[in-house]
């Protein structure tokens, strides 16, 4: 016979309340899967569909491809901006995730491939107490960065304008080619007398080598040398806890002003022989990485030497990283701290082999779009000084194998100096144009003094010194600069606009900074913003100033500098410059204008909807006017992403009358999102 609950009883049979305990701890269980963090890569199309991701944590982009790290909910945030969820993967405790390069080695039994991407990485996930052991296996595993900006692929070109050439002889004829030499041959040889013909006289500077910190005192030393002992720090760090230290070493030319910030030029200076014939063993095997990456040290080690003696209004960091061949470690570190310490780093000059290439005197710069403006300074001082080296741009936001990359993922604008990115690849530009051979040396013990092209390191060392030694004369005049580009939608609907001082003197006086809002037509301009600027702007710097504005749609802007002519300058051509952009919401639908005067307005708007959403415009009466989608081309020529335009017309493309009419817009399983009315006018 069951038994039942006695009436008035307060405590319920033990059978029930383990029922209850079970219920809320499934309960609790299912809870807590939802709220636990999941990483989901998802395909992107258009740089569009990036904007407003900022709700969500997103911790890699590549190619058509994001990493964003949410609850359960967030493929559904992804959806509406077009985004297509590809996976999902939950991260165990005690794991973390790595990116990996080099695919070709066998994957760490202690790795679970999460994403192999077609381009040639994959993405792993690792007990991070037992990352020493991984990388027996896998030489190159790059933290997943924790939170990845997206300025870099956003922000479009801002090309500074030229200072007229000034008499840079005395710098660039002060690089000296003995010196550079001295250097690689110091990094890459036991002894440098000995020369390279006897293979005990390679050094290894693989960073999990105890051998390497000769190297590190001797970039120690070197740069105190140039910069005197207070001025230079060995900065250690370990990428997990047992394993070995490795250590950055930093040397500062400190600016006229400590709060200007500063620039980087920096090299790594670990190496690695994992592509050596008949194998290579780490704890036993020479790593001697002469142009890989001792040339790009003595680059640093000699411009610190040369720009010593300059005083500049902003600071200059070398920085000589270590753990680069195991996962750019050192640079990581580096920029992490950067963040947490609020630092202003105003550009990051990163070079990595430029010395290898026997065919012509040519170097590669690695950007994204937020760079471009650090290659452009380059390539102008290259023409300017009559440098005399071959320059080719590449740029490409997903060219991370390098010191520059953690720069780019904690938003800051970076570049790379190379002989050619990438080193064995037949199908880059510079082997097809004829301009370099594939590096057979490359990751090998056969990178070795012997072989370097010490007038290519020369020259580009030469190009280093004249792109920042123009700033640091004392003679020259500012010059206040506008771009077309330098306008841009912030992540907040706000406007940004970027002054530039790319002349040769600082902006120590108070000017003006106006935006009108103008016609399709660049005229019939109205003032929506004037602001005096009181901070000075140091030559080579430029200040971002952010302009309220609630307004959506394509809008023709000026935007002018000093209008007033307050500051006197070296050109005034580049003051002021029109610049149309497209601002579209992403998290509220915005229809507009309301009222449509069509005499006036080219289309009513309706923005920030989501994937495939529809819009029908009706009559008070109910009859059927117009309707459009999201995915469609209706009246523009192309499709418009997260928006509908209509242009006051029927079906027929014939004007509508005025009067009051309603518009319905449904998402793309019919559900209604908004019913409201709009005025027209003729």
């Amino acid at each position: 016979m069951p038994v039942r609950d006695r009436p008035g009883s307060p405590v319920a049979p033990k059978p029930r309340i383990a029922a209850i305990w079970l219920l809320l701890g499934c309960l609790w269980l299912l809870g807590s899967e939802v709220r636990a963090q999941l990483l989901i890569g998802a395909r992107w199309s258009w740089p569009s569909q990036l904007e407003g991701l900022k709700p969500l944590q997103v911790r890699y982009l590549a190619p058509q491809l994001v990493l964003v790290q949410g609850d359960g909910q967030a493929a559904r945030l992804l959806e509406p901006r077009g985004l297509i969820p590809l996976f999902t993967d939950r991260l165990p405790p005690g794991e973390a995730y790595f990116i990996a390069d080099h695919l070709d080695l066998p994957l760490a039994p202690q790795a679970s491939l999460v994403y192999r991407d077609p381009s040639g990485w994959a993405l792993l996930r690792l007990p991070s107490a037992r990352l020493g052991e991984a990388l027996e296996y896998h030489h190159f595993l790059w933290p997943l960065p924790e939170e990845y900006s997206l300025q870099g692929w956003q922000r479009p070109l801002a090309k500074p304008a030229a200072p007229q050439a000034l008499d840079l002889t005395h710098l660039i004829g002060a690089v000296d080619e003995g010196r550079l030499k001295s250097h690689v041959e110091s990094l890459a040889l036991k002894d440098p007398a000995l020369g390279s013909a006897d293979r005990s006289n390679w050094r290894t500077r693989y960073a999990r080598r105890p051998e390497t910190y000769a190297s590190t005192q001797y970039l120690r030393d070197q740069l105190v040398s140039s910069l005197g002992e207070g001025a230079v720090f060995v900065e250690p760090f370990r990428i997990s806890e047992g394993d070995s230290t490795m250590y950055n070493v930093v040397g500062n030319l400190y600016g006229t002003d400590p709060d200007a910030g500063y620039y980087v030029v920096c090299a790594h200076y670990d190496a690695i022989g994992l592509r050596s014939r008949g194998g290579w063993d780490w704890r036993t095997d020479p790593a001697p990485g002469a142009d890989d990456n001792a040339t790009g040290m003595a680059l640093v080690l000699e411009c610190a030497r040369v720009l010593a003696e300059q005083h500049f209004p902003w600071s200059i960091r070398f920085v000589a990283f270590s753990g680069e061949e195991l996962g750019l470690w050192g640079s990581r570190a580096y920029a992490t701290q950067a963040v947490e310490r609020g630092e202003r780093i105003l550009g990051v000059l990163n070079f990595d082999m430029i010395g290898f290439n026997d065919l012509s005197q040519r170097l590669e710069l690695v950007t994204n779009p937020a760079s471009r403006w650090l290659v452009e300074q380059m390539r102008q001082s290259n023409r300017r000084y009559g440098i005399g080296l071959k320059v080719d741009v590449l740029e490409d936001p997903s060219a991370w194998l390098s010191d520059h990359s953690p720069f780019w993922a904690r938003g800051f604008d970076a570049i790379l100096g190379i002989e050619n990115y990438l080193p064995t690849d037949p199908e880059t530009y510079g082997v097809r144009n004829g301009d370099y051979r594939i590096n057979t040396q490359y990751h090998s013990v056969l990178d070795l003094p012997d072989s370097v092209n010490y007038e290519l390191v020369k020259r580009v060392t030469q190009l280093t010194v004249a792109t920042l030694g123009q700033y640091g004369l004392e003679e020259g005049l500012p010059d206040l600069a506008v771009f077309t580009g330098d306008l841009i939608g912030d992540a907040g609907d706000d406007l940004r606009v970027r002054i530039s001082n790319p002349g040769l003197g600082p902006v120590a006086d108070p000017y003006r900074v106006r935006v009108w809002r103008c016609g399709a037509d660049s005229t019939g301009c109205a003032l929506v913003y004037d602001q005096q600027q009181v901070e000075p702007l140091a030559p080579g710097d430029a200040v971002d100033l952010s302009i309220p504005w609630d307004r959506f749609g394509e809008t023709v802007f000026l935007v002018e500098a000093d209008p007033d002519n307050q500051v006197v300058e070296q050109d005034e051509e580049d003051n002021r410059a029109f610049q149309q952009v497209r601002l579209v919401p992403h998290r509220n639908i915005v229809v507009f204008p309301n009222p449509f005067r069509l005499a006036q307005d080219q289309y009513v708007s309706f923005s920030g909807l989501p994937r495939r959403a529809l819009v029908r415009i009706i009559t008070l009466q109910g009859e059927p006017v117009w309707s459009g989608a999201e995915d469609r081309k209706n009246q523009e020529e192309v499709v418009l992403d997260f928006e509908v335009r209509w242009r006051g017309q029927n079906e027929e493309g014939n004007e509508v009358g005025n009067g009051i009419y309603v518009y319905t817009i449904t998402d793309a399983e019919g559900k209604v999102l908004r019913r409201d009315k709009i005025a027209v006018v003729r």
